[in-house]
């Protein structure tokens, strides 16, 4: 029965005191979407699949109950329950109403197993039939140019990702982050940090031992390829595994697609095509190598890095433990979450800056990541690369991200900061 499922989907309407125990650790990123609430437009939730998506809808509705809105005008429909998908959207929502005339606010989790949805989506916000809609998917199909165009001007889009550094403190039923009280326990938080780094912040494996925790990302990885990828696509599971397999064992290195189809035995086309599947199904991030000249930033090679260092860590090839590389993905995933515009840099002369972020049409800042700077050669490496990135881009000062290393100093007039992840990570 329609009905069953469905309400499978909403205990509130029993029992309102159900949505406690549903909305877990507090997002960082629910307040911002709940801020938008008095706004009609469509709330889009997207991320990478079971990043916790779905928990965020269960907070802004905690936040609805909290406001006065009724438990029973509330409803949320699961579009991974093959009860609920299997069905035409209308009638999954004529069954909804049936139990619920009042329902104001609709929740669609994983509303892109339906084809269509967004033109339904539509009508309901065009006819007023609902009052507030908020959509879910695990998919960049939901940022699609037709999907755009049908919603134009209907819809704000929120980018939802693995918990942060913060969040997984208070995961840990860390509570106080005021600046002082985290400088004394800085010995506790760079053990924090070093689990982080290991394990991720993928919320199903929070608190799990190595053996569970790289089940279960085994698992999550395994259902990424296979549902979000070689379903939604037609594609080829074996071949989806082969190129996120090599783009993540060389994570935080340039690539291209000749590389890769070298490597795989593919064509390029293929290779380029894939490489797409797995940045629209937000397993990896790639970053394009910045230019002035946009036909010169397209033919620069690529960069990848994972959505999350304990998928990574769980998946790819390894033959050390390279926490540069780790700590430079855990930057590159905070910028993105801080919603930045990222881009790495070279010149001529290989020199290379990590991270430089663009804020409109200013280059805002340049950041190198440096997991061990008692090298020398290493650091005065970083220093140069740093200093002349500056000096291209007429800024007055740079930032080095280290393990523990922090302080300043002055290169040819130019300030270069070097502060420790941790306290980066939860400035």
């Amino acid at each position: 029965m329609i009905e069953d499922a469905i309400r499978k989907w909403n205990p509130w309407w029993a029992n309102p005191d159900a949505i406690q125990s549903l909305a877990g650790i507090k997002r960082d990123i629910t307040p911002e979407i709940s801020k938008m609430g008095g706004l009609r437009h469509i709330k889009d939730l997207i991320g990478v699949r079971r990043c916790g998506k779905t928990t965020v809808m269960y907070q802004i509705i905690k936040t609805l109950f909290e406001g006065g809105a009724s438990a029973k005008n509330i409803a949320l429909l699961n579009f991974d329950d093959p009860e609920i998908s299997s069905l035409p959207l209308n009638e999954v929502l004529d069954a909804v109403e049936k139990i619920n005339p009042g329902t104001e606010y609709l929740f669609l989790d994983e509303i892109q197993q339906k084809d269509g949805w967004e033109k339904w989506v539509r009508v309901l916000y065009d006819t007023n039939r609902i009052k507030r809609i908020f959509v879910t998917g695990s998919s960049a199909a939901l940022l699609s140019e037709d999907i755009g165009r049908v919603l134009t001007g209907r819809h704000l889009t929120f980018m939802v990702f693995p918990f942060s550094f913060r969040e997984y403190l208070l995961f840990l039923g860390w509570d106080n982050f005021d600046r002082d009280f985290l400088e004394y326990n800085k010995n506790r938080l760079t053990y924090h940090l070093d689990m982080y780094i290991s394990c991720g912040g993928f919320p199903e494996a929070l608190g799990k031992n190595e053996f569970e925790t790289k089940a279960i990302l085994t698992h999550v990885y395994n259902d990424i390829l296979s549902r979000d990828i070689a379903s939604r696509h037609g594609a080829s599971f074996e071949i989806a595994r082969k190129t996120s397999y090599f783009l993540l064992s060389n994570a935080a290195k340039e690539f291209s697609y000749r590389k890769i189809a070298g490597a795989l035995n593919i064509s390029v086309e293929t290779a380029e095509k894939y490489v797409g599947y797995l940045a629209d199904s937000f397993i990896l991030v790639t970053l394009d190598c910045f230019s002035f000249k946009i036909l010169a930033q397209f033919k620069q090679n690529k960069k990848a890095y994972c959505v999350d260092t304990g998928l990574k860590n769980a998946v790819s090839f390894r033959i050390s433990e390279d926490k540069g590389r780790l700590y430079e993905n855990a930057v590159l995933m905070e910028l993105k979450r801080r919603g930045k515009e990222v881009y790495y840099w070279k010149d001529e002369k290989k020199r290379e800056i990590d991270f430089l972020i663009k804020d409109s049409e200013k280059i805002a800042q340049l950041i190198q990541v440096c997991w061990d700077l008692g090298d020398t050669k290493t650091k005065e490496r970083e220093i140069k690369s740093l200093a002349e990135g500056m000096s291209r881009f007429k800024l007055k000062s740079g930032m080095i991200i280290t393990e523990n290393y922090e302080g300043e100093e002055t290169v040819d007039d130019k300030k270069i900061a070097y502060i420790p992840l941790w306290r980066w990570l939860l400035s």
